[in-house]
This record gives C-alpha cells, structure tokens and sequence, in this order.
C-alpha cells in the first residue's frame, strides 16, 4: 500500500467536504439574507451624546474626505475624535477649518489600531462611539438611522453595510464589491437569525458602557473586532446590522489585498482559538455559526487544496471540485444581482479570486499552525506615495 498516496487521498477528501460544508453554508445565508435589514421599533433616548471616532495609524490624503463625512453628520449631540498613530506635529490643526472640528489625539509609540481605540475611547464624551476607519465615507443620516438598533435589549453594537467607494478603479476593486453585496446579505441573515455578527472597524456604533473594563480591544490581537465581539457574546450581548452605507475603498492591488488578507485571516484563526472557552459555553447553533464564520477561510484554502489533487483522483474529487465550483459561482451569480454590467465577468473573475484568496488561507493556516507571528500592518491606501497635505485641505 502506497502510505503517500492514501495520505494524499484523505486530505483531498477531508478539504473537499470541509469546502463543501462552509461553501454550503455560506450560500444558505445568502439565500435567507435577502429584503432589508430588520428595524425594530425601539424607542429612542433623548438624544444620548455620540462620538464619532475615526482611527488612523498616520494621516494619509483619503483621510479629509473622511473627516468632511463625519463632520457633516446630521445628529446635533455629536463630538469628533481623530486618533492617529503618528503625527506631524501639527495634528490639532486636522479639520480647523470644519464646522465641527475633531478633537485629536496622537500616540507617543504607535502600537497598532486597537492601542489607539482604547486610547481614544477612554477620552470620548458620548454614551454612544461610532467608530471608523481612516478611509470610512458615512452619510449624514447613519448616527440617526442606527440610534434606535443600538438602544434595543442586550444589544452592544450596530453596524452599517459596505460597498467600494473606488469600484470603478477596476475589476478588483469590482470583485471586492461583490464580496460587500455577499456579506450585507450574510450579515441580514445572522441579524435576522440571531447569529454571530462581529462588530466591523469600517463602523460600529457601540454602546460605550457596554464595554469590558480596561483594555476593551486586545493590542495583540490581529483581529481584534471578531475578538471583542466573541468576548461581549459571552457577555450575552449581540451585534445589529443597520441599513446604514459606508464607503470604504477597496485594496489598490493584488499585492496589498493579498497582505490585508493574510492579516485578516490569522487573526481570525487566532481568535478563535483564544476564545475557544468562551465559544463552547454559547447557544448551539450561535457557537456553530461562530465557528463556521472564523474558518470560513478554510474553504479557499480547501479549494485550492481540491484543485491540486483532483487531477490525480479525477473520478473520486472531480464531481466533489465540480459541486464546489457550483456553489461559489451561483452564490457569487446572486450576490452581483444589482451590477448593471459587467456581471458575468465579476462573476467568472470570483474564480481565480477565490484561489488567490486559498494561497493566502494556506499561508494564514501554516502561520497559525506554525506559531508563525504575522505583524499586524495598515492596508495600504491610493495616494499614499503623496505626502498628505491635511492641514490644507479644510482652508
């Protein structure tokens, strides 16, 4: 008997019916993620004071227009917070010229995001903290359209629904708003089903003290949204999803998406496994979808696997590929409903996007497995080569 070869043979099999089950997974809630997202009648407060909290490693030419956004936002009750890992120096002067100009902190030592959002959220004045990112382009109505979810029982944060403020900049940028569509679906459905929905860096309006005493988000962490998120679902606390847009721009090349990615996949890998107490004492089925949804890179990882041992058992795992192919293609197929052109080429593109998508879980997962550690690194932005010219940009 040929030991390799049935090794082989066992792994091919064990990564197809992995891929499978998260493949097919996936797909059912995007089925049962369609209509809009649920909007309980919640009674409102009387305008409870807002933060907005805008986290950036170091100021870069996107930023203004985030700034502008978040200034603009129609809730009289709000205050602004910049907090950047480094500065030039003149970082009171960011956003002088705004109506609402930001209050700005500056780390001494950057130590990655989660250092500057406990930083910063110790020194906010509102109850409520909507947090984005550097790049994060909200419309004036989201503090008000997501004020009544965050007021519902047992509810810490609400988050709003993606889409690629730089889609037009080309098909990866495109692909990456498929990926958006596929996620607002997949997130309508865990809100519906009350299911394991991390509170996203992009935005999330939190409730302040709802919070973990101390260091709320773990500096150490590579994911350090889905880590929290775990932590306040033992808490008995869950995660909303509004009907709020935001505009977040899309990784400039392969390169850049492929680094965000390896970040991103580990630090999911890694928060589970640092979790994995907490996972086992939550309900069945929000536990199931806990796990199902921070190995969901698992099912690249295993397409690419299926891809390079198929050819030596075609009979045995080339219906298995065939079936998976299927799955991924009609889901991407349904989530590129509203493209008005272009579909069919977002849609075949999802292929090799999904096996570059599989190197980079492979990586993750031999990172994982191998204690290897993957620093944690800010994805880079359009214009970064230009030296960013924020304290000209609001005169």
């Amino acid at each position: 008997m040929d030991y390799a070869l049935l090794l082989l043979e066992v792994l091919g099999w064990a990564a197809g019916t992995l891929l499978f089950a998260l493949a097919a997974y996936s797909a059912a809630l995007l089925a049962l993620g369609g209509g809009p997202p649920v909007a309980d009648a919640v009674p409102r407060a009387l305008s409870p004071k807002v933060t907005v909290l805008i986290s950036a490693l170091r100021p870069s030419p996107g930023l203004d227009d985030t700034l502008r956004r978040a200034a603009a936002v129609d809730y009289a009750e709000a205050e602004l917070i910049l907090a950047l890992g480094s500065g030039d120096g003149e970082g009171p002067t960011y956003g002088a010229g705004l109506a609402r100009p930001p209050r700005v902190f500056v780390s001494d030592e950057p130590r990655g995001k989660a250092h500057m959002m406990n930083m910063a959220v110790r020194e906010a004045k509102g109850e409520l903290v909507l947090m984005l990112d550097e790049d994060s382009l909200v419309d004036p109505g989201c503090v008000r359209e997501t004020l009544p979810l965050v007021q519902g029982e047992h509810v810490w944060a609400v988050v709003g629904v993606p889409y690629p403020s730089n889609a037009d900049a080309g098909v990866i940028q495109r692909t990456l708003g498929l990926e958006a569509a596929a996620w607002t679906r997949t997130a309508r459905a865990k809100d519906r089903l009350g299911l394991f929905l991390p509170a996203t860096g992009f935005f999330a309006l939190i409730d302040k003290g709802s919070l973990p005493e101390g260091e709320a988000w773990d500096e150490g962490a590579l994911a350090e949204d889905a880590d929290l998120s775990l932590r306040q679902e033992a808490r008995g606390l869950r995660t909303r999803l509004s009907g709020a847009k935001v505009g977040i721009e899309a990784p400039v090349s392969l390169g850049a998406l492929a680094r965000q990615r390896l970040r991103w996949y580990k630090g999911m890998f890694d928060a589970l496994w640092k979790n994995r107490g907490v996972v086992v004492r939550l309900p069945f089925r929000k536990a199931l979808d806990a796990v199902m949804s921070l190995l969901a890179p698992l099912s690249p990882a295993g397409f690419v696997i299926l891809l390079l041992l198929a050819p030596v058992w075609p009979l045995l795992l080339g219906p298995v590929l065939l079936g998976v192919l299927a799955v991924y293609l009609v889901s991407a197929w349904v989530s590129a409903s509203k493209l008005t052109k272009g579909r069919l080429g977002v849609v075949l593109f999802s292929v090799p996007y999904a096996v570059l998508q599989g190197v980079v879980a492979l990586g993750a997962l031999s990172a994982f497995l191998l204690h290897v550690r993957v620093r944690w690194q800010r994805t880079p932005k359009s214009g970064d080569t230009a030296k960013p010219q924020l304290r000209n940009a609001f005169t």
